[in-house]
Parts: structure tokens; C-alpha cells; sequence
């Protein structure tokens, strides 16, 4: 049987393909993965077309099927747009001329539209998509580093800023290690691009560590994340500068 989700998929690559200025359509994530995909899902897509045509599609959505049923639409710069409808399905696509695909990023794709070249570019920019370790910084210093400025912030009365940098950016850092040391992304279904989506279903006990971790007062989130990473992490590698987090944390049981 095929479903709503399936039949909006059919119909956006029917309104699209009569047009000559379209290039290419490429289905993203859930979008080009059944398997990947439940009740909440939205559709995602990269629209490729002609460097004329994209002035066109940007400025207007009324070519998306079920356009009048739009409740609200947010662009997100020049080339991105989210879209909602009065139904609470979301829809959020790019529409890129060949050479700004390489602005997009891409994990699992499907190609439903190719008028010339465009598996190849995509694939191109799949390949590229994930960041090579030896350009991320190094993730066990960089969590002591974001952990203790979290800290100075709360202490300075900053909550808001401190949250920022304990529940987001230390929990980046702190995922970055667990890939690089600890197999977090050695999961098939695991999401290269964000390993914060679908850890639950790849991971669920060091998620259910996290939850705890996050659940905690501001204070003593850095602190646990901490401990985390000496848990999950210190037995695989330790090799890596683990005195500056014993010291951070000496510093964060003082404060």
C-alpha cells in the first residue's frame, strides 16, 4: 500500500519534472530512506536547476504540492527554506544550482531527477560531507576547555550563556570523542553528519548516560560529562591528555 508520505514524494517529483530548468531532485534522509522513516517524519530534498531558474523557485513555494494548505514558511538564507502545513507536515528542501551543491551536506540520498551529471556532483559532495578528524580539534582538550567555560560563565551569574556551552557544545565535544574512540558511529544506522540523532536506537546506554548527565542542576552537568568521557572513553584511549580533565575537574569540585 502506498502511503500519504510516499504519494506527497510522487507528486513533488511530478510537479517538478515537466520543467526543463530542472536539473536534478534529490531525496534526503528519511525522504530517500523508507527504513529510516516513521509518523513524524518530514520531507527533505535538494532541487537543482539552471542558474536562471533558481531566482524563481526561491522566491516562490506555490510549485510544492499542497501549496495552498501552507500554514507558515522560514527561509533560512538564500537557498534553504522549511515549510509547514496545515496538517503539521513539515517539508524543508534546498534549491541549489550545480556549483552551490557544495554549500549542502549529505549522508543518505537518493537521486530521483538527473538531467545531467547530477549522481556524480552529489556524490562528490557525500564524500566530503564528513569533516576528517584531523580537522576537528582535538575533542578530550577541547571538552576540558568549553566544560571549565561553562563554568566561569555560571559562576559570573551567566546561566544562559553557560548552558549554551555545557548542554551544546560540550555535549559536541564530548560526542566527537566518543566517535573517534569509542565506535559511537560504528552502528550502521547511526547519523555521520549528527550523531545526536537516532543515538537512542544506535546507542541507547550511553544516551540514557547523557539524559542523566543533562538532567542534572547546570553546576554539575560539566562534571558528569566529565566522568562520562573517563568511563566511556579513558579505557580505549589512554593515551590522550586525560590530566587536564582531572585537573578541570579538581577545579569544578572547588568552585
Amino acid at each position: 500500500m502506498t502511503s500519504d508520505f510516499e504519494r506527497y514524494t510522487q507528486r513533488l517529483i511530478e510537479s517538478v519534472s515537466g520543467d526543463a530548468d530542472v536539473l536534478g531532485l534529490v531525496l534526503i534522509g528519511s525522504t530517500a530512506d523508507a527504513s529510516y522513516r516513521d509518523a513524524r517524519s518530514d520531507h527533505d530534498f535538494w532541487l537543482v536547476v539552471t542558474d536562471g531558474a533558481a531566482a524563481r523557485y526561491r522566491a516562490k513555494n506555490a510549485w510544492l504540492p499542497n501549496a495552498d494548505s501552507i500554514l507558515c514558511s522560514v527561509d533560512h538564507g538564500s537557498e534553504r527554506r522549511s515549510t509547514l502545513f496545515r496538517d503539521g507536515h513539515m517539508v524543508e528542501y534546498a534549491v541549489f544550482t550545480p556549483s552551490e551543491t557544495s554549500h549542502g551536506k549529505l549522508e543518505r540520498f537518493r537521486v530521483v531527477i538527473d538531467r545531467g551529471g547530477i549522481a556524480d556532483l552529489v556524490n562528490g559532495v557525500a564524500v566530503t560531507s564528513v569533516i576528517a578528524p584531523s580537522q576537528r580539534p582535538e575533542p578530550l582538550q577541547n571538552l576540558a576547555l568549553i566544560v571549565w567555560t561553562g563554568q566561569q560563565h555560571l559562576t559570573r551569574g551567566e546561566r544562559l550563556s553557560a548552558h549554551k556551552y555545557l548542554t551544546q557544545f560540550a555535549v559536541d565535544a564530548l560526542l566527537e570523542l566518543l566517535r573517534q574512540h569509542a565506535g559511537l558511529l560504528d552502528n550502521p544506522t547511526a547519523d555521520r553528519l549528527d550523531p545526536r540523532r537516532r543515538l537512542e536506537q544506535c546507542a541507547p546506554a550511553v544516551a540514557a548516560e547523557f539524559e542523566r548527565a543533562l538532567a542534572r542542576p547546570l553546576s554539575q552537568v560539566g562534571p558528569a560529562l566529565l566522568a562520562l568521557a573517563e568511563q566511556r572513553v579513558r579505557p580505549a584511549a589512554p593515551h590522550l591528555n586525560w590530566a587536564a580533565i582531572a585537573e578541570v575537574r579538581r577545579w569544578l569540585a572547588d568552585a
